[in-house]
């Protein structure tokens, strides 16, 4: 073997082994900076190790914690039309023990105690009474449609029922206890797993209404999180607006669920949402990508390399987000200098060349380079919000219910806390009372 070839077998094996340490560098980066909940969008119990709590992309402020200076606080407040109220006179003197009975009693002061009644079952009987007529037609009353079996419960229970079982997310176990308990009463968590079965069933007409409107909407923000039901993993969806929430329980992750819900898709609607690829499948007006998820895959990034670029884009968004705070509506009716220069720093960051070692920043631009039209519609338009957080709320509701019950034993029952959920959150947003809410939709006629 001559001397020229061993230097060629030789720089080949140094390129080959130059592949191997870059690659072997990268697997032990992850190691190093694995993602997790402060640095992706990792939910917080999947974190290998818990010690330190979640990281929030929220900056410090400079003001110190607690109420700021101008704050009104509340306070207990006396009520003009007190409920009862009980007079305490003094009927001998303290210190020499005279007689006082006679002697006119001058106001001194008031206090008012805030205090609960007992709480006890109200049952009703319904009786019906027949007639005779003269023709010979015997007339029978009718019982009211909450009384649609023998012994059976009322609708301001079922309304109750739902509100401890969606809001409060009260498992049934603990549900039963607090009846007996605290009312009373004695039901079995058969009778109510019935209970929130027929509130959502009572509820289906609202729930459609709800989507319908939805789809109708010019913003629409979706999100899915997984979701266990009955020891498998299905997926919880969301659609929302800032005035209606839909949610959904499905087996599937992919872009046939969302057909199922909205087969024309959002042909009005700018889609919130995250780079999960189903969205951007459907057919909508406009996209917009949600930046929480991007300064925290960014933080990542940097977290593995410790590149500049990510730094830039990371201060680029941030600065984006400042602006979007500073807008008012009539803002978007004009030219923006900022705006544009937002825009062309965008543009040069995606020009820029990045070491091909860094192989996931690398195609973190490869990606923002494919959806640049969806980073920065929030400056164009007032409705357009800059985060998908309004949706991860909506879904988050089924973890804290996972959390707290364990899980969902059927795809049945996950269904009929979406529906009772999708009602709540809309109630909500509208500024009107939970419990009144459900209440008005137990009592009404389905059956």
């Amino acid at each position: 073997m001559t001397e020229t070839q061993i230097i060629i077998q030789l720089l080949d094996r140094i390129d080959l082994l130059e592949k191997q340490v870059a690659i072997l560098e990268e697997k032990l980066s992850r190691y190093e900076h694995p993602k997790n909940s402060s640095n992706s969008s990792i939910a917080p119990s999947q974190d290998l190790f818990r010690g330190k709590r979640t990281s929030s992309l929220r900056e410090k402020s400079g003001k110190k914690p607690g109420g700021q200076p101008g704050h009104k606080g509340t306070t207990l407040r006396f009520s003009d039309t007190p409920d009862r109220i009980i007079e305490h006179k003094s009927d001998f003197c303290s210190v020499c023990g005279q007689d006082l009975t006679s002697v006119e009693a001058v106001f001194a002061g008031r206090r008012q105690v805030i205090d609960l009644p007992p709480t006890v079952p109200v049952i009703s009987e319904h009786r019906i009474f027949s007639r005779r007529c003269s023709c010979g037609h015997c007339q029978t009353g009718s019982y009211p449609a909450e009384a649609h079996s023998r012994v059976c419960y009322g609708q301001n229970l079922l309304g109750l029922t739902a509100y401890f079982h969606s809001r409060q997310y009260i498992p049934y176990d603990r549900m039963r206890e607090m009846y007996r308990e605290v009312f009373g009463l004695e039901i079995s968590c058969g009778s109510l797993v019935e209970m929130i079965r027929r509130v959502a069933d009572k509820a289906g007409d609202i729930y459609e209404d709800i989507r319908r409107r939805i789809s109708q909407s010019p913003v629409v923000g979706g999100d899915e999180t997984g979701v266990c039901i009955d020891g498998k993993n299905r997926w919880a969806w969301t659609f929302q607006t800032p005035r209606y929430t839909f949610i959904d329980v499905d087996v599937s992750r992919g872009k046939k669920v969302i057909d199922k819900h909205f087969q024309d898709g959002f042909p009005k609607s700018v889609m919130v949402h995250d780079c999960w690829k189903p969205y951007f499948k459907v057919y909508a007006e406009n996209h917009q990508i949600c930046t929480a998820h991007l300064l925290r895959e960014l933080k990542y990034l940097d977290q593995v390399y410790g590149n500049e670029w990510t730094t830039q884009f990371t201060q680029l968004l941030k600065e984006a987000l400042l602006l979007k705070k500073a807008l008012t509506p009539i803002d978007y009716l004009s030219p923006i200098e900022k705006r544009k220069q937002l825009e062309k720093r965008l543009d040069e960051l995606l020009k820029c060349s990045i070491n091909e070692k860094h192989g996931k920043l690398l195609t973190f631009q490869h990606r923002m380079k494919e959806y640049r039209q969806y980073l920065f519609q929030f400056l164009y338009s007032f409705e357009i919000p800059p985060d998908n957080n309004a949706s991860e709320r909506a879904v988050r509701t089924f973890k804290v219910k996972q959390k707290v019950s364990g899980l969902f034993r059927s795809l049945e029952g996950a269904h009929a806390f979406a529906v009772i959920r999708s009602l709540i959150d809309t109630v909500i947003k509208n500024g009107q009372n939970v419990r009144d809410g459900l209440a008005l939709v137990a009592a009404a006629e389905t059956e």
